[in-house]
């Protein structure tokens, strides 16, 4: 796989440079408990959007594509899987010859937890067996190539993943955010189950309830998600597998809905039971984001007060399945939670906590772009430290190693400009928003206008924001969107007004 977090809140592809934290992986996992590396029966579904019948029919019979073999253009890359790059149709054509299900991870290289997935968990020699029970597409999802397919399947976060039949592109099963190699098989194993349902073989009651969430979740419609996912926890059995990630998306769809009357219930029922891996994380991050949506300022507390306990319990685990991507997210939500209770100097030691175990991490990197995968989060914890510049050299090496990614440069433009040197940030700015594509171009070309105004330059400023909305206009249909056109057009009218 090429090596390249649950996010904040669920983007379009034209938000895609938005989406934050949450975003994490498995580097340092324990061994699975039991199997979830088995395959079972499955049963049919309800309908999702695909690409439809007639575009995949296109894409699979494109010009160039391999008529001796469709799958000849699926290629290993650091672990026992296979994978198409950027080229769902071709990805669909592979999967349809075989009558295998698909898997797409959508990712970007923005994303921090989309490279520790990739670097660490995708490449796991325990998954080796779905090589020959499934097909792999990774789509880069600020690439203009994969906008139709992007839309099909929005993803609620960076990375999601999903698991689609091949026969009608229906999704069987989804999984946001970080994963261990347990739960991503079980994700799997639910995908492989649903695809099979031409079979005839229903799914069990919680499998199809869960399915049916992510369904609604895919589709944005909160409400039926809520019900769904409430149902499978509901009639599941205990010790199931996907239990924990199931209680996230409930607590996520809820605070989606704005259902802030209802979420504190939620937390109180599942903190304490979404096991010590990346769903403990994010479930923690999510309760968080009820606790922000209360009017009532003694339940926003006791939410807090909740979650620093839960955090404090969680960090403290040598024995979790976690990565260090997913520790310093539990280690960032912790101060975060810390510093909303107003205990500054216990955020303050859980900051530098996070620091040393990037730190540590970055010195064992075993490539730059494993490296580039602790960019962003280390940018973060420096600056909420006070001292954002001590990562400059770091991350002039990132530049240097890695010339084509625009990460590197982006992330030092944003530490100049956190360092109120908005002049040393100005080259670094322009070499991102040269070196961006997609979404993110647009992006760069926000960041560089903040540094133009941190400079005082009105017409340098004008004329970043004015590039930026040409971008987000200038996008592929699928991936255009009116709200942040209308976000750019709003900030380009009030350039220079004081």
């Amino acid at each position: 796989m090429r090596h390249c977090s649950r996010a904040a809140s669920a983007l379009s592809f034209a938000l895609a440079g938005v989406a934050a934290a949450g975003c994490s992986p498995g580097a340092t996992e324990a061994a699975p408990q039991g199997s979830g590396l088995d395959a079972r029966p499955d049963a049919p579904g309800l309908d999702t959007p695909g690409l439809g019948a007639d575009a995949a029919a296109a894409v699979a019979n494109a010009p160039g594509a391999e008529a001796a073999d469709p799958c000849a253009a699926a290629t290993r890359e650091g672990g026992a899987l296979r994978w198409f790059h950027d080229d769902y149709g071709a990805a669909l054509a592979c999967a349809r010859s075989k009558s295998l299900p698909l898997m797409i991870d959508m990712w970007a290289p923005w994303c921090h937890t989309c490279l520790s997935m990739q670097a660490y968990v995708l490449t796991d020699e325990r998954l080796a067996d779905y090589d020959r029970r499934y097909v792999f597409v990774a789509l880069d999802t600020d690439r203009e190539v994969n906008a139709a397919t992007v839309a099909a399947f929005p993803p609620a976060a960076w990375p999601t993943f999903f698991a689609i039949s091949s026969v009608d592109e229906t999704i069987q099963s989804r999984f946001v955010g970080a994963a261990t190699v347990t739960q991503f098989a079980q994700f799997l194993d639910d995908g492989e189950r649903g695809h099979q349902a031409a079979a005839g073989v229903l799914l069990a009651a919680h499998e199809s309830a869960a399915r049916d969430g992510d369904r609604a979740a895919a589709r944005k419609q909160w409400g039926a998600a809520i019900d769904a996912y409430g149902q499978a926890l509901a009639v599941a059995p205990a010790g199931w597998p996907r239990a924990p990630d199931v209680k996230v998306s409930l607590l996520v769809a809820h605070n989606r809905d704005h259902s802030w009357a209802a979420c504190p219930a939620i937390v109180r029922a599942h903190l304490g039971s979404t096991d010590r891996s990346a769903s403990a994380s994010d479930f923690g991050h999510a309760a968080l984001v009820c606790a922000d949506g209360q009017t009532d300022a003694a339940i926003a507390t006791a939410l807090r007060d909740a979650v620093v306990a839960h955090f404090t319990a969680f960090v403290d685990d040598a024995a979790a399945p976690l990565s260090i991507d997913d520790r310093s997210d539990a280690l960032m939500y912790l101060r975060q939670a810390l510093g909303a209770v107003g205990r500054k100097p216990e955020a303050l030691a859980a900051a530098g906590r996070q620091r040393a175990l990037l730190d540590t991490a970055v010195r064992d990197a075993a490539d730059p772009r494993v490296t580039m995968t602790y960019n962003w989060p280390r940018a973060e914890v420096y600056a909420y430290l006070g001292v954002p510049l001590e990562l400059v050299p770091a991350l002039e090496r990132s530049a240097k190693d890695l010339p084509d990614e625009y990460d590197p440069p982006y992330r030092l433009a944003w530490i100049y400009l956190q360092a109120h040197q908005p002049e040393q940030a100005r080259a670094w700015a322009e070499k991102a928003a040269a070196l961006a594509y997609g979404p993110r171009k647009a992006k760069a070309f926000g960041l560089l206008a903040d540094v133009h105004r941190a400079r005082g330059d009105v017409e340098g400023e004008r004329g970043a924001r004015a590039a930026a909305i040409e971008v987000l206009e200038g996008l592929p249909e699928p991936a255009r969107s009116a709200e942040p056109i209308a976000k750019a057009r709003a900030e380009l009218a009030a350039v220079g007004a004081g």
